[in-house]
């Protein structure tokens, strides 16, 4: 890949940031204080709700890696990369509207939704 980093506008590389910061804070607090992340969740009585080989292993290694290729191709500066990174969060933000949509979970699916419009504006804006 060639490094194209002239076509990447600035608002997009911000909020890829602030992403990343986002996933990994929320990687972190499923592995250290999962209870106040998900204090909300209905699941969260259920036994082994909080086991790392249960939905909530699921949730932090998905945003463990989402966050992993996210700082890879960030510090890659490569418009290609970037927008493999916004198809990655394209999809997983998108499936989270779905998946809250049918779940009754508004707030989550409204802000999947926000995100994954974004994401979908930014990645037509890159010209890799």
């Amino acid at each position: 890949m060639t490094n194209n980093s002239t076509t990447i506008p600035k608002w997009i590389t911000i909020y890829l940031w602030l992403t990343f910061v986002l996933t990994l804070g929320a990687s972190l607090a499923g592995y250290f204080k999962p209870d106040a992340l998900l204090a909300t969740w209905e699941a969260l009585p259920a036994a082994g709700a909080l086991s790392l080989a249960g939905p909530l292993g699921l949730f932090v290694s998905r945003n463990m890696a989402t966050a992993a290729v996210t700082l890879f191709g960030l510090l890659q500066k490569n418009a290609s990369m970037i927008k493999l990174i916004l198809l990655l969060r394209i999809v997983s933000d998108g499936l989270d509207l779905v998946n809250n949509l049918i779940a009754g979970n508004m707030p989550v699916a409204i802000m999947g939704g926000v995100m994954c419009l974004i994401e979908i504006f930014a990645f037509t804006k890159i010209k890799a």
